[in-house]
């Protein structure tokens, strides 16, 4: 099979799936407008995009043409070949998050069209801290960024606590699947502040009244404003709690 051009250079797609660990899959697809959609390769490569250089086996793109998501590895889960026998062959790459160098073994990325990172979703049983202005957040998940590079989203490992000026709580969400690491459960502005949380241990009160969430399918949802906070969740819809005048604690 020839080889597929890109504007990331030129690259092999996979012709042989003989291999142990090879995924059966479409190896090249393509958006409606005919654009590359993805490639999957025959080895992998390294491809050089504006953050760095980076090993890729399965690269997905916009309708533009612009990188979209790198798996370093792409392999073929079986009774043959564990998760344990693919990431063991993940490499490692420095990442600068809120001024710290950061070790990884990214079992995917995620780019904005304009090239920057969008998120960094961690290989199952491997774990990061990060810095955030709650403080030092482990998770096992990932981080999501905003263009700017400051930190959208994060999932903290399950039992993290965080102090607010409310009172402490346990943000997390369970996910059936923890495929990507967008969307997570505890948000930030792009000044760095905490803007919400979601969680499924840590309930509301305020004047009073007690919102809370109804267990792991049902979280509570968190969000902070300027002077406001909003919840949803459980059978809870939008519920606006001016913080200058109720008294709110974080149960």
């Amino acid at each position: 099979m020839d080889k597929i051009k890109t504007r990331y250079g030129e690259f092999l797609p996979c012709s042989d799936a003989s291999d142990l660990r090879k995924k059966y899959r479409c190896t090249v697809d393509h958006h409606k407008n005919g654009n590359l959609k993805s490639i999957y390769l025959q080895d992998p490569e390294v491809v050089s995009l504006p953050e760095g250089d980076f090993q890729a086996e399965l690269m997905t793109f916009y309708e533009d043409g612009s990188i979209k998501r790198v798996f370093p590895l792409y392999g073929q889960l079986s009774a043959y070949w564990s998760i344990e026998d693919e990431q063991q062959g993940a490499p490692y790459y420095d990442f600068r998050i809120e001024g710290e160098v950061v070790r990884i073994r990214p079992h995917c990325l995620f780019f904005y069209p304009s090239g920057k990172l969008r998120s960094i979703t961690l290989w199952p049983n491997d774990k990061i801290t990060v810095r955030t202005s709650a403080g030092h957040i482990e998770t096992k998940l990932g981080v999501e960024f905003y263009e700017s590079g400051s930190i959208r989203s994060i999932e903290p490992s399950f039992g993290t606590t965080v102090k607010t000026p409310w009172g402490i709580v346990s943000p997390y969400i369970y996910r059936p699947v923890m495929f990507h690491a967008e969307n997570a459960s505890m948000t930030f502005g792009e000044d760095g502040s905490l803007s919400g949380f979601s969680t499924i241990k840590t309930a509301v009160e305020a004047d009073g009244k007690v919102y809370r969430p109804g267990g792991y399918m049902q979280p509570l949802t968190v969000s902070i404003n300027e002077g406001a906070l909003l919840i949803t969740g459980n059978n809870i819809k939008d519920i606006r709690i001016d913080t200058s005048t109720a008294e709110v604690r974080f149960l």
